[in-house]
């Protein structure tokens, strides 16, 4: 179809609609219209609030969109996220004459998959494999330009591998951001995980991990959402139910193997926790 909007170059600039079925509303995330459009320097665009979210790739030029007020700037290689079914008002405009490949998208966990990446990168995204995920993009438009069929599952599927792509930048933009060293912190889990018999002092763990303790316990936390002590407690209790489960240990035995100081304390924590003792939990798991 041909845009009707003004400052769109339309010798160049098409789109097409889809109807996604009710297995794909269900099941998956599924465009509803895709375009490829050359917006000519001038272009502007104000909504209140549409049906889906928006995705857009800049292939050249310069675009800005404000939404509630906040302006962000996307360039040559950017990706745009948009959540339209917002009550905002989003502006769009073109700076330059630039080329825009846009997808309004929908479905199952598109708002998921929205909030963890607007999190973190906010509505414009700047990736490293850029090429990749715009060549995703593309080849869901060409499918519909050039009339093949493509099936929804597989267009979940691409759909799904530009927005991972764009999750990975929010994990590499919240390393970069993030002034400790996570390698650290998983080496000490990596030995925490095949040292539970030991005691595992904080102050040992914060050595390892060239911290102070206090600087460590905060790391492992972001790292984590636990904290070392809760951590261990919970691979000491994890450890311990897979022994009572699969062998024949005695509670002195997994007691000694899994870190707790004497059988009493064991029983009281793995009660409290489980809400059964370790005999009860070890009948049950062979009934």
């Amino acid at each position: 179809m041909t845009p009707v909007e003004h400052h769109v170059d339309t010798a160049v600039s098409h789109y097409f609609v889809y109807v996604p079925s009710r297995n794909a509303l269900r099941m998956f995330l599924y465009p509803t219209r895709i375009g490829l459009y050359r917006y000519l320097k001038g272009y502007w665009l104000n909504r209140s609030s549409f049906d889906s979210f928006i995705l857009m790739a800049v292939y050249s030029g310069t675009f800005t969109f404000t939404v509630n007020g906040k302006r962000s700037v996307a360039r040559t290689g950017d990706l745009v996220l948009l959540d339209c079914h917002a009550p905002n008002v989003y502006q769009a405009q073109a700076e330059t004459d630039c080329t825009l490949l846009w997808m309004h998208f929908d479905g199952r966990l598109a708002r998921e998959y929205f909030a963890a990446i607007h999190a973190e990168l906010g509505n414009v995204i700047t990736l490293k494999r850029a090429t990749y995920a715009i060549s995703r993009f593309r080849m869901i438009y060409d499918t519909f330009a050039e009339e093949r069929k493509m099936s929804e599952a597989r267009l979940n599927l691409a759909i799904t591998e530009i927005l991972t792509e764009c999750l990975t930048a929010s994990e590499d933009a919240e390393r970069a951001g993030t002034p400790y060293n996570q390698h650290a912190i998983e080496e000490t889990l990596s030995y925490i995980s095949t040292h539970l018999s030991e005691p595992l002092p904080l102050r040992q763990l914060a050595d390892m991990a060239l911290m102070s303790e206090y600087y460590y316990i905060r790391v492992f936390k972001q790292v984590t959402g636990y904290t070392p002590h809760t951590y261990i407690i919970n691979a000491r209790m994890h450890a311990a139910q897979y022994l009572l489960a699969t062998g024949e240990a005695t509670l002195k035995e997994i007691c000694a193997e899994c870190g707790f100081a004497s059988t009493s304390a064991f029983c009281a924590a793995f009660k409290k926790r489980f809400g059964v003792t370790p005999l009860e939990f070890r009948a049950a798991s062979r009934t």
